[in-house]
């Protein structure tokens, strides 16, 4: 299994993706901004969410293409 695959399977299993209706409409749990400067660790973020659906969406067009 190559890289990608492994994590996108690891966000998308319930430790780090929310439940249907859970955590204010976010997809994913716990996200980071910003370590280094103390900024937005461990929160639900759009941003985070954005770049988890577009890598779903390449993931598919890559790998499933018949999908």
């Amino acid at each position: 299994m190559d890289t990608a695959t492994v994590m996108l399977r690891s966000l998308s299993a319930p430790p780090y993706r929310a439940a249907l209706g859970e955590n204010g409409g976010f997809l994913l749990r716990h996200s980071v901004g910003s370590i280094p400067h103390k900024s937005e660790v461990d929160v639900p973020l759009t941003y985070a969410d954005y770049y988890f659906v577009e890598a779903l969406l390449r993931y598919r067009r890559w790998y499933l293409p018949q999908a």
